[in-house]
């Protein structure tokens, strides 16, 4: 059975608390936390388990390129060892806008992120030093170990965030877990490209979809901010292979026509209730009033069952979403996916 979990993106640490604690009284398996350029997911997945008994938590993505894979290593073993074995380690490559505004060069990102999850698994297995030479990165530590107990160690996972072909076989390679984008549970884009590349890999990994989902009494209030969602991610070009291989490229390159990328804030509410038709958003998230929202997660975790994919990630829709309304929001869904 697929598991159900969810995306905590919330500012404050009070609030990730609040919605820790209400993810485990749901019953959810798993809560992610994400990470912006203000916002560490280490920190914040470990802050989770300890606010928590059981709940399964990761970090739902934390950025590679800002962190030596041998640095985020030893994050993932000391959260392991502080959690009880309960973390888990998503890494990702990062938007090249995003990138560029650290000043950061994370070139050919998917053949990259595979080799630094391949020094992080070199890491985590080494007893007697360490020995990586690859393409992107090079280590020579003699005598190196974490010191940790094996068992511990051998329990560490790594998931690598991927969506199109290349970068699913790339982290087929060498992850633990695919944490796929939130476009990626189509279920004919599972069939076709998902499944076929992620099978490619000698480790087997498992798949986490995520979703875009919003469940609030006001139904066309929370169509509307899935919509503006949908859009932001419509509008970036590194989506357009993805929508090619779903009924909803025209629509696609509309938004992409429609919005200037770069050049400041845009009105995704407004481009998304204009461009995104809910046919489309049906298709590609959950949204509407809490039962309904409830019924198409449920229609879709059957669908990832009959599939074989090991967890449903749901995640609210930030973008045009004021701050101080996350965490009702958050809470409102949390409260429809209580099982």
């Amino acid at each position: 059975m697929t598991k159900r979990s969810l995306a905590l993106a919330v500012a404050s640490f009070e609030a990730l608390e609040t919605a820790a604690t209400a993810c485990e009284a749901a019953n959810l398996d798993r809560a992610w936390t994400t990470e912006l350029r203000s916002r560490d997911a280490v920190v914040r997945a470990q802050h989770v388990a300890t606010h928590t008994k059981r709940l399964l938590t990761g970090t739902g993505i934390a950025y590679a390129f800002t962190r030596h894979p041998m640095a985020m290593a030893a994050a993932a073993v000391e959260a392991a060892a502080a959690t009880g074995g309960r973390l888990t380690i998503g890494v990702g490559a990062g938007t090249a806008h995003t990138r560029g505004e650290f000043g950061i060069t994370f070139d050919h990102p998917a053949a990259r992120l595979s080799e630094y999850v391949a020094v992080m698994r070199a890491a985590v297995d080494a007893d007697r030093g360490l020995e990586f030479h690859g393409r992107f990165y090079d280590v020579s530590m003699p005598g190196f170990a974490f010191g940790h107990p094996r068992p511990l160690l051998d329990d560490v996972r790594f998931y690598g965030a991927a969506l199109m072909p290349t970068a699913l076989k790339a982290m087929a390679r060498s992850c633990d877990g695919i944490a796929l984008h939130p476009f990626g549970h189509l279920e004919n884009y599972l069939d076709d490209v998902v499944l076929p590349a992620v099978s490619t890999g000698p480790r087997n990994p498992v798949v986490a979809a995520w979703m875009i989902a919003c469940a609030l009494p006001d139904a066309d209030e929370a169509r509307r901010l899935a919509k503006a969602q949908i859009s932001l991610y419509a509008a970036q070009p590194g989506f357009t292979a993805f929508f090619e291989h779903t009924s909803w490229s025209a629509q696609a390159a509309t938004v992409r026509d429609a919005v200037r990328l770069g050049s400041g804030p845009q009105p995704w509410a407004e481009i998304g209730a204009r461009l995104i038709p809910d046919e489309m958003l049906d298709d590609l998230a959950a949204a509407g009033d809490p039962a309904a929202v409830a019924a198409r997660v449920r229609a879709k975790e059957e669908q990832l069952t009959r599939q074989g994919v090991d967890e449903l990630t749901l995640q609210i829709p930030g973008v045009a979403l004021p701050a101080e309304r996350t965490g009702e929001v958050l809470a409102t869904l949390t409260a429809a996916l209580a099982r």
